[in-house]
């Protein structure tokens, strides 16, 4: 007999695939569990593709940074703005994305929106 789940060769008498652990004996949770895999390996594909994009949202800052830096420094002048003016914007820019991750998520997976344990993970 062969497992249905990644075709290695289970010995007579073995209730589970000595490879990925998927169950032999219940036909019925195992067709149950087909479709999750189904199912799961449908939401991994966007899952993967919403991080990919999250992470490629953070790109524009290493242009803006210094963008912000640069038109606010002053030569003659060392009081610290640009630093400041540059935190405040990586911060509003940080939360401007994580919000469009909460709607995108909210719209694509029909989660709702987890607000506080996102923005706990920034702090």
């Amino acid at each position: 007999m062969y497992c249905e789940n990644c075709g290695n060769k289970i010995l007579e008498g073995y209730k589970f695939c000595t490879k990925c652990g998927f169950s032999v004996v219940s036909g019925i949770h195992n067709d149950k569990s087909i479709n999750e895999k189904l199912k799961n390996k449908d939401e991994k594909w966007w899952h993967r593709l919403l991080k990919v994009l999250y992470i490629i949202s953070y790109m524009p800052l290493l242009i803006i940074i210094p963008i912000v830096w640069s038109e606010n420094s002053c030569y003659y002048c060392s009081n610290g703005d640009s630093f400041w003016y540059s935190v405040l914007t990586l911060v509003i820019y940080i939360v401007i994305i994580r919000l469009i991750k909460i709607a995108v998520l909210y719209v694509t997976s029909g989660r709702r929106p987890e607000w506080r344990k996102e923005f706990k993970r920034f702090i």
